[in-house]
């Protein structure tokens, strides 16, 4: 084999090695997966969803590139916990009842210097000075006012502040919602 003939073949072979590392990479790179937080609503009632079961409804509003640790909604430490625990960046999805820990969370996430507009309060009981207080802190540091997704009534987020999301018509209206938010988390990325 002559000096150009080898020439040929080793600038063929790079060439070959080359694409096949930036499929690699580029098949890499769909496959990314992003995590979501879920703190959920009460399960411990008559007609309540237990904690999995709220969690399938946010999966089928994300889609299949997000992956959800869930917590129930009366264990705020160990969200606090997995936020403080985390190198990478994630969604956090507050919902119902578990949205009264949003001032924490929404600490939690600025002390990690992670993007609080990735915060998402969906559906909280406004009608309790605690929760409603906690939101408006959490907003007040930054949180975005249209990342409360709420409904029709006060008892669904409804009056806590000025620009919030409605949720979208959706059924059975209150745990929908978790739905949707899952669908605009998705449109993010």
């Amino acid at each position: 084999m002559n000096q150009r003939t080898q020439n040929i073949l080793y600038i063929s072979l790079g060439v070959v090695i080359v694409v096949a590392l930036s499929s690699l990479l580029l098949m890499r790179k769909r496959k990314k997966t992003y995590k979501v937080l879920l703190l959920g609503g009460l399960d411990n009632r008559g007609g309540d969803l237990k904690i999995k079961e709220q969690e399938k409804l946010l999966k089928k509003g994300l889609g299949e590139k997000y992956t959800i640790e869930s917590f129930r909604y009366n264990d705020s430490k160990g969200i606090l916990n997995k936020i403080e625990d985390s190198k990478k960046e994630m969604f956090v999805v507050l919902f119902s009842a578990g949205s009264r820990y949003a001032d924490e969370i929404a600490h939690k996430l600025k002390d990690k210097k992670f993007n609080i507009n990735n915060l998402y309060i969906v559906e909280p009981y406004g009608k309790g000075a605690t929760t409603k207080n906690n939101i408006l802190k959490a907003v007040d540091l930054g949180v975005p006012q249209n990342n409360l997704i709420v409904g029709t009534s006060s008892s669904t987020g409804k009056g806590i502040v000025s620009n919030p999301t409605p949720t979208p018509t959706c059924s059975p209206s209150h745990l929908c919602s978790l739905t949707e938010v899952g669908k605009i988390i998705n449109k993010k990325r």
